[in-house]
């Protein structure tokens, strides 16, 4: 039977996690204000605003379910995982989306959103990590 990870080191794993997607939004955000976009902002896509706002209410949930106190840790653990990953996807998807229309701003709001979501450090029901 595999044994079961360690609480410690999954949230160090997720501490480490949230540091690489705060980079990665940070980078991708600093990309389009620096890009040659010089397009005016495009129409509303609606594919792209409903992948947007799902993602948004994913990492919302993910987050709130994650710090509920009766959870186990490694189910936290797990759901903030999840959360991340929704708001790094966020940010990836305003990547796409400035370069599919040449459009800096379009893509600057859906990342600035994932850069919000991802700012709260995860944890909730999780141990405190020891330095």
């Amino acid at each position: 039977m595999p044994r079961q990870p360690e609480v410690p080191d999954a949230a160090r794993g997720l501490q480490i996690t949230h540091r690489g997607v705060l980079i990665l939004l940070v980078l991708t955000g600093s990309g389009l204000l620096l890009g040659d976009f010089d397009a005016p902002p495009p129409a509303p896509d609606p594919g792209a605003t409903t992948a947007g706002i799902g993602l948004a209410l994913a990492a919302i949930a993910l987050r709130r379910f994650a710090s509920a106190p009766t959870l186990a840790p490694t189910m936290a653990v797990f759901l903030s995982l999840g959360a991340l990953v929704s708001a790094a996807g966020l940010g990836l998807l305003g990547v796409l989306i400035a370069l599919q229309t040449d459009s800096r701003e379009s893509g600057l709001f859906f990342t600035l959103a994932g850069l919000i979501f991802a700012l709260r450090r995860p944890g909730g029901a999780t141990p405190p990590i020891p330095r």
